[in-house]
Formats: structure tokens, C-alpha cells, sequence
């Protein structure tokens, strides 16, 4: 129960961190990638809650890579129209 409880706060604060270098704004402003980037940073920080015996580095690891590619994504899109076209699309 205590491990349960000490990964949580682990994790809410790397989560809280990911965010910040990401540079989240509202929901409403998200990014399509950037949304997919939060859906996906919550699903595996609940894998080593629920399951004790796997180790934080299981969730960790992939999340670092997430929050990396995003910050790549948006500077590739500050960067380029073009890709800025292709990920984001044109409101209809």
C-alpha cells in the first residue's frame, strides 16, 4: 500500500516536470500531438502504480522518450510550415 502511495507521488511530480518542458498551455490549446503525448504520459504512469512488482524505470523510460519527441515535433513544427501542415492539419 505504501509503495503504491510513494510511486504516485513520484510519478505525479516527473509528470508535472514532462509537462512543464513540454510547455503545456490549456487543454483547449493543445496540439493534436500534444494531446496524444498527455493521453499516453497518464496510461503508462499508471502501469507501476497497479502493478508493484514492476519497476518505475518500465514507465519511466518510455515517458522520457515521449517527452522528447515532443519537444523534437515542436521544433520541427516552430521550424517548418510544411510539417506544422502535416501534423496539425487546417481547421475546418
Amino acid at each position: 500500500m505504501i509503495t503504491a502511495f510513494v510511486r504516485t507521488i513520484i510519478l505525479y511530480f516527473l509528470i508535472v516536470v514532462g509537462m512543464r518542458l513540454m510547455g503545456k498551455r490549456q487543454v483547449s490549446q493543445l496540439q493534436n500531438s500534444e494531446l496524444v503525448v498527455t493521453l499516453l504520459l497518464s496510461e503508462l504512469a499508471v502501469l507501476p502504480i497497479q502493478e508493484e512488482e514492476k519497476s518505475l524505470w518500465v514507465s519511466l523510460a518510455p515517458m522520457a522518450a515521449l517527452v522528447a519527441c515532443e519537444l523534437l515535433v515542436a521544433v520541427l513544427m516552430l521550424k517548418s510550415g510544411r510539417f506544422r501542415q502535416l501534423v496539425c492539419g487546417s481547421p475546418t
